[in-house]
């Protein structure tokens, strides 16, 4: 009371907030720790200016000189009791039970925000774990249907029924007079890279789709040659381990 009598805000002279009691509204308690926190006082502090007498100045420098001097002790007379009272401000809103109460407050629904958070990750990393193993699980049905698919070529390429006097190969559309000249022709270079040329059409689907096949496995399968060029040893798979 004594303060704020003798004081003002910021030099404006407005009577501060009332301190309000244990059933007041926390706004009105933080206006109230709010104005006195930016305190400065009004004081004139007229009785520190007699550090340099400005009467006995002896011409106008010497006169601006003295006053400056004397406005420095001034200036830091008035922040030393500005400080003081922000600090024992400071050390009452600390002991303030409603402020507490308010910090408190704030600190479970902190919690509660961080667990309300954690949960929605976790439930989002749920969603993503089950997205991806439906992924696979339908990457799984494309890739045996697409073994499907090339088990039936292959059956057709190897068990093609014999046409007229000859063997008949479907995919390049010609006909041999016996199976030994029809083997020749299946080990041929133009019969390969038209075989590898479904197989890559056949890849592309299952690439649209999001599944891809490693090239020297699905290579085997089909016994094409390495695409990286270069020897390597051709590996008989059975048919059914493409299922």
């Amino acid at each position: 009371a004594v303060v704020s009598t003798q004081s003002g805000h910021y030099g404006r002279g407005e009577e501060p907030p009332g301190f309000g009691d244990s059933s007041s509204n926390y706004d009105d308690v933080r206006n109230f720790y709010g104005w006195w926190q930016s305190y400065c006082t009004r004081k004139s502090y007229v009785w520190l200016d007699g550090l340099y007498d400005i009467r006995e100045a002896d011409g106008r420098r010497i006169l601006r000189a003295m006053e400056k001097e004397n406005k420095k002790v001034i200036d830091e007379a008035k922040k030393e009791f500005n400080e003081h009272v922000r600090l024992l401000v400071n050390h009452i809103r600390k002991k303030d039970p409603r402020c507490a109460a308010y910090r408190e407050k704030q600190k479970q629904a902190e919690e509660e925000r961080q667990a309300a958070e954690e949960r929605r990750r976790k439930e989002q990393r749920k969603k993503r774990a089950e997205e991806i193993e439906q992924l696979a699980e339908q990457g799984q049905e494309m890739l045996e249907l697409q073994n499907q698919q090339i088990d039936e070529l292959l059956n057709e390429f190897s068990d093609s029924e014999e046409e007229d006097d000859g063997f008949y190969c479907p995919l390049c559309k010609k006909r041999f007079k016996s199976s030994k000249m029809m083997k020749q022709h299946e080990k041929s270079k133009k019969h390969m890279e038209r075989l590898a040329a479904l197989r890559e059409e056949f890849a592309d689907e299952l690439k649209d789709s999001g599944v891809v096949l490693e090239e020297e496995e699905d290579a085997a399968r089909l016994h094409v040659p390495n695409p990286g060029g270069g020897k390597r040893k051709k590996k008989k798979v059975p048919t059914a381990t493409l299922r």
